[in-house]
């Protein structure tokens, strides 16, 4: 499962000891929005925790104690707008959480702290252009500490509407929404970030935006290195993408005062609820009451767990930068490597001559990305990609190996249609496949290059 903490509410700036609590003793109470005395129990075991989300305007409480997630794949949602007190009553300083973002961001990587710049909404005071400044101020300060920035429009709700009566605040119009993401796009691309919406209706990629996913399993796929089996989460509206997730988090509970927030309905529910909170409690708020009924969730990782590695096997590396290919002339340093034999906990690849161990072996998605260098003979003359470049079914100096298994049939059906099917998500496992269909031969070569 993936954990969300959380939508509802920011758990690492309110509630981390909490958090860190509920990680020691393995689960968390969860009530049901709409049925507040069903309470879910989560089990918080790493076995089916395939990634923690977390969302924040200041993650600083929890800085000091990130050791204790080792055992964790996680990364943040890190909201940093331009707005002032006036909107945004009891954030911090600009300066301090900017701080904390860049000292988040040398801890666990670029890759793992993701700004969230919403949602943008329009005043008399704050409007386009006010944005489009402050964006390219905050934007100048994060340069190398994030890959991604995620933006989104406001959505006047009953409930936001409330809160913002006496801001003036709108929502911005279809051509100013336009004419923002462009010029927020430039920016960023000049500050090395690409941006993604969240949840929008609009389509944006004619100005270089598109939509993105903020529990995105194509990232955790890549940072946990294996393929995840999650679809899109159900209980999000129709123009959000993220995948399945389990949100920890309850509603009416976040003390940090936006005017915009949907997920607090009246301050004085925060402030109870905020003094009902007991860090030693495994509900957010208070303790089970005698109407209370708790039922345990049935949950399960969404990591395919590939199958075992085979001597012919195309694998990658998780450290490649300790070897060296003795036919890599060009210098490509292409990460796909074929097992030569196995010998126990060590594996001889082919053109290294180190004996490596099968810890520091990753399987390779089949995704277009990775396996873009693999062909199925015999190879054809075309064009080829090189790293910072994704297949996009065009033709290359060899055919992509699933194109050419396109052209291979039986009983009617396709090779790539049957192994779609069979839902084989790594090259190694199309590689048994094709050996059992091939008399042994799968086929499949990597393109080195070589002179």
């Amino acid at each position: 499962m993936i954990l969300s903490v959380s939508r509802r509410t920011d758990i690492p700036a309110f509630y981390s000891e909490w958090f860190y609590n509920r990680l020691k003793e393995g689960f968390v109470y969860v009530r049901n929005p709409m049925n507040i005395h069903q309470v879910s129990k989560v089990m918080l075991s790493p076995e089916v925790v395939d990634c923690i989300v977390f969302w924040s305007k200041n993650p600083r409480p929890m800085l000091a104690r990130l050791d204790e997630l080792k055992d964790y794949m996680y990364y943040f949602q890190y909201t940093i707008n331009a707005y002032d007190k006036g909107m945004e009553l009891s954030v911090p300083r600009k300066e301090g959480i900017i701080n904390t973002f860049k000292e988040l961001s040398d801890k666990i990587g670029p890759k793992r702290v993701i700004w969230r710049y919403d949602p943008i909404l329009l005043t008399e005071k704050m409007d386009a252009d006010y944005h489009v400044k402050y964006f390219e101020e905050i934007a100048k300060r994060l340069e190398g500490k994030t890959n991604t920035c995620v933006i989104s429009f406001v959505d006047l709700y009953k409930k936001t509407q409330s809160n913002l009566k006496d801001t003036q605040a709108r929502e911005p119009s279809q051509n100013e929404m336009v004419e923002l993401a462009t010029k927020m796009c430039q920016i960023a691309q000049e500050y090395g970030m690409v941006i993604q919406t969240c949840a929008e209706a609009i389509e944006l990629e004619s100005v270089g935006i598109k939509h993105g996913k903020c529990i995105d399993s194509v990232l955790i796929e890549d940072l946990l290195g294996v393929k995840l089996v999650v679809g899109k989460d159900p209980n999000q509206r129709k123009e959000c993408g993220c995948v399945q997730s389990i949100d920890i988090g309850e509603y009416n509970t976040c003390a940090h005062g936006c005017k915009y927030c949907y997920a607090n309905f009246k301050d004085s529910m925060v402030m109870r609820n905020r003094a009902a909170h007991d860090p030693l409690s495994p509900l957010l708020v208070g303790h089970l009451g005698a109407d209370d009924k708790v039922t345990e969730r049935k949950l399960f990782s969404f990591i395919k767990m590939p199958e075992e590695f085979k001597r012919g096997d195309i694998v990658k590396l998780k450290h490649p930068e300790k070897y060296r290919k003795s036919d890599d002339v060009f210098g490509y340093r292409i990460n796909l490597y074929k097992i030569a034999s196995l010998h126990g906990n060590e594996a001889k690849l082919e053109s290294v001559s180190d004996m490596i161990p099968v810890s520091e072996l990753l399987p390779v998605a089949v995704n277009g990305v990775e396996d873009r260098w693999i062909y199925y003979d015999p190879q054809i003359a075309a064009p080829f990609l090189f790293d910072d470049e994704k297949y996009d079914g065009g033709c290359r100096y060899f055919t992509y190996y699933m194109d050419a298994l396109k052209a291979m049939t039986e009983g009617g059906k396709t090779y790539r249609e049957m192994i779609e099917k069979k839902k084989l998500m790594y090259v190694h496992e199309v590689q048994h496949w094709l050996r059992k269909k091939e008399n042994g031969v799968d086929g499949l070569k990597v393109n080195e290059l070589k002179n």
